[in-house]
């Protein structure tokens, strides 16, 4: 039987998963979650959260799964809910697997089972809309308009499935800066094949790069593909990159063969300043026309800092430190040192199939979101940690065990979570809380007119710790003050759950539905920021009997049809501090109460805030 197995072992019964049944209901899983949707005709409706664990293989649930999460998936087929089961199946799979779709499933007694070829099947179009999905988030998250971000979802799926070449002959290798410099001016180097899009970094990024080399930080693999017969490479993978570093170093073979064209070209190696004045360069031209540009300026005591602002034929003799070693910048740039960029050659490849290689490697895998690339930067941090523990996103004890010794069990705030509608999926649930903390600690920068700014979300957690990690709130490096905070929000958590009553469902989810249970992410911190101050303060009981009147409150806080950063700050700002105020508390008492526990509090902030009118 498919997906879950039993055995007994030593008189035990125990409990085995197929884990190639198990990836599908994870991404199932993953696809249900609560989010925006794109904008498609017939307004389909969204999935209702479940949890991975929830979907059954020895059945026909897993169908009604697949067609739950349908939206994400794309499917041409449309599927009536008085369709059987086979018919359904027959329907998904002929799209999905063309000429494939009766080895795909069975049925068994009127049950509709998923065998291993439908699975691989089934779980290659969830792992895609998987991809696409996290796009669309991703662009909604960068505040793109919905719109916006439906076309390039649509778009992404427009995009042919990569087939991978028959026969590759391929090979890994390092080369230094100066050995793809050389090449570049030996015309061995074709930087600008057909199937390549191009230049479009801004000189932003193009400076960022800069300053991971000048910092010895590794870069991603190039992907060359060598012309048979020859010494040259086309570039497969790599093209911003590489056009970045020949443009700063002036080596750009486009970029020398424009200068040449100008006046004082004798200059332009030694004096570019002086070349780019003498020749009324403006911004546009210098990037148009592959020439160099500055580094970026960097803040006293920063390692970098001589070398900001500059071009590099002014800091070409100035020391960096690479590999544990001091070189000279020309020496990481144009020697024989030990920074070196990785690189994959194809040889001998056909044209059609450097097209499949390159295809195949932009779509592999999924990119990291805002959480997992935070998780990474910053998981040295005690309180990283203690988020993954608390929120149940990795609930092992050996994540945080200084909070296990200290008696912190979190089970009960997983389940609570869970129930919100957040499942265990690309550290949602870390997110929150952070998002929660970060609120009600951290106040916002202000603008020269002393107003707040509002920062998007990501970007207002990352300087949270930020400034934990550079001492600005060490505070929370301390151990007791992270046991406090755990301590605290699995009790607000507690709280929140106690009184589900006094949330009414339109405050939940934007209003849409008098009978919603499961929760949108924005009136949760709102909710859970309100009961955590309640809980720093020692007021629960102001909740629990409130509970009729917060309910009557909350019905007509409805959540903001914009997902522009100051309406969901002004919409988590409201709902907070009036919750707070209709139970009594002094929001002044409440602003002392959280910094005299925490040593920081952002209330005053929200109570400013919340003046933004909200659309």
């Amino acid at each position: 039987m498919p997906g879950i197995g039993r055995e007994q072992e030593a008189g035990v019964e125990s409990i085995v998963i197929d884990l190639d049944y198990d990836q599908v209901s994870s991404l199932l899983s993953e696809l249900s979650q609560p989010s925006p949707l794109p904008k498609l005709d017939g307004s389909p409706k969204a999935p209702r959260a479940f949890d991975s664990a929830d979907v059954s293989f020895d059945s026909s649930d897993w169908l009604a799964r697949v067609l739950q999460v349908g939206i994400w998936l794309n499917l041409d087929g449309s599927f009536d809910a008085e369709d059987a089961p086979e018919t359904v199946a027959l329907r998904l799979f002929d799209e999905l697997a063309p000429g494939k779709a009766g080895d795909s499933f069975a049925v068994n007694d009127g049950l509709v089972q998923l065998t291993e070829l439908g699975a691989q099947h089934l779980e290659e179009r969830l792992s895609r809309a998987a991809g696409n999905r996290s796009l669309f988030l991703q662009l909604i998250e960068e505040e793109r308009s919905v719109a916006a971000a439906t076309e390039a979802w649509v778009e992404a799926w427009d995009e042919p499935v990569a087939v991978e070449p028959l026969s590759i002959n391929a090979s890994v290798d390092k080369w230094r800066i100066y050995d793809l410099a050389a090449r570049a001016s030996q015309q061995q180097l074709e930087l600008n094949p057909t199937y390549q899009r191009d230049f479009v970094w801004s000189n932003s990024d193009s400076q960022m790069l800069i300053e991971s080399i000048l910092r010895g930080i590794p870069l991603p693999s190039i992907i060359l593909a060598k012309v048979s017969n020859s010494q040259r490479y086309q570039i497969v993978d790599g093209k911003q990159r590489l056009t970045a570093i020949l443009r700063f170093m002036g080596s750009h073979p486009e970029g020398l063969e424009n200068a040449k064209l100008m006046k004082d070209y004798d200059v332009f190696k030694t004096n570019f300043a002086q070349f780019a004045r003498r020749n009324t360069l403006r911004a546009t031209d210098i990037r148009q026309k592959y020439l160099p540009f500055k580094t970026r300026k960097y803040p006293d005591g920063d390692p970098l800092a001589k070398l900001g602002g500059r071009y590099y034929c002014d800091i070409r003799n100035e020391p960096v430190r690479i590999a544990g070693e001091t070189i000279t910048v020309a020496d990481l740039f144009e020697q024989a040192c030990d920074y070196f960029i990785p690189v994959l050659i194809y040889k001998d490849t056909q044209v059609r199939d450097i097209h499949r290689v390159f295809r195949l490697y932009n779509q592999q895998g999924m990119k990291l979101n805002a959480e997992e690339i935070r998780n990474a930067v910053f998981n040295h941090l005690l309180i990283s940690r203690a988020m993954l523990f608390v929120s149940g996103d990795r609930p092992e004890s050996t994540i945080a065990p200084e909070l296990v010794k200290a008696g912190i069990n979190p089970s009960d705030a997983h389940e609570i979570i869970n129930a919100l509608g957040f499942g265990v999926s690309r550290f949602r649930r870390t997110k929150v809380l952070l998002w929660t903390v970060a609120t009600l600690i951290l106040k916002p920068a202000q603008a020269p007119d002393k107003t707040f700014r509002t920062p998007s979300t990501a970007s207002h957690i990352d300087e949270f710790l930020r400034s934990i990690d550079n001492g600005r709130l060490a505070q929370f490096k301390s151990t007791a003050t992270l046991e406090r905070l755990s301590s605290d929000i699995v009790a607000a958590l507690a709280l929140h759950q106690v009184a589900s009553d006094a949330w009414h469902p339109k405050f939940r989810r934007k209003g849409k539905s008098e009978m919603a249970s499961r929760w949108e992410e924005l009136p949760v911190v709102a909710s859970v920021l309100a009961c955590f101050v309640l809980v720093v303060m020692g007021e629960e009981g102001r909740l629990t009997d409130g509970l009729e009147d917060i309910r009557k409150k909350t019905a007509n806080m409805v959540g903001p049809a914009s997902t522009q950063n100051k309406t969901q700050w002004a919409h988590i700002a409201n709902s907070s501090t009036l919750v707070l105020e209709a139970l009594g508390i002094d929001l002044a008492a409440a602003h002392v109460a959280v910094t005299e526990r925490y040593g920081d509090s952002a209330v005053e902030a929200l109570i400013e805030i919340r003046k933004i009118p909200i659309g």
